[in-house]
């Protein structure tokens, strides 16, 4: 899938791409945040079949479900013959965790094990892209991605001391 993106001066930026279908969809990012989505028909260029806006928090929880972050409905395998060697990976932190009760920022997940968090449940809540400054709690089941070895990595810190 080809993505055209352009600048709009005062507004933000626009996405444009073809689905498999043939339809035609723009989102347009606002500075502010909001997010403008159109849906164009296969045979109508001119006037969308519909448009949605929705506002920066909206997007982001409507992001971290298209992304899979509480439901993955196909197998591990499936996943990662799709994604070739990127992996997606639910890690439980032990509470003798060294991350455990540290910032994302602090515990440099990241630097130390090339995984990066895009997901926290915490009982029954779902923190979609979690901001840096979000504590890693006892408990807390991590959604990250990176390759085996880094996803790998990241769970053996979740259970060392």
């Amino acid at each position: 899938m080809q993505i055209k993106t352009s600048d709009l001066p005062g507004i933000g930026k626009r996405y444009s791409f073809k689905t498999v279908e043939g339809d035609q969809v723009t989102v347009i990012l606002h500075h502010n945040g909001n997010r403008e989505i159109y849906h164009f028909g296969p045979e109508d260029e001119d006037d969308p079949d519909f448009t949605l806006t929705l506002s920066d928090e909206e997007s982001r929880q409507l992001g971290t479900i298209l992304l899979g972050v509480d439901y993955q409905p196909v197998t591990d395998d499936r996943v990662e013959l799709f994604l070739k060697n990127i992996r997606l990976e639910w890690l439980r932190v032990d509470k003798d965790s060294c991350i455990a009760n540290q910032k994302i920022i602090d515990s440099k997940i990241r630097s130390r094990t090339g995984s990066t968090i895009i997901g926290i449940q915490r009982g029954n809540t779902m923190i979609g892209s979690p901001d840096i400054n979000e504590v890693i709690l006892p408990g807390d089941v991590l959604l990250a991605i990176g390759n085996r070895e880094q996803t790998r990595s990241l769970d053996s810190l979740c259970k060392l001391e």
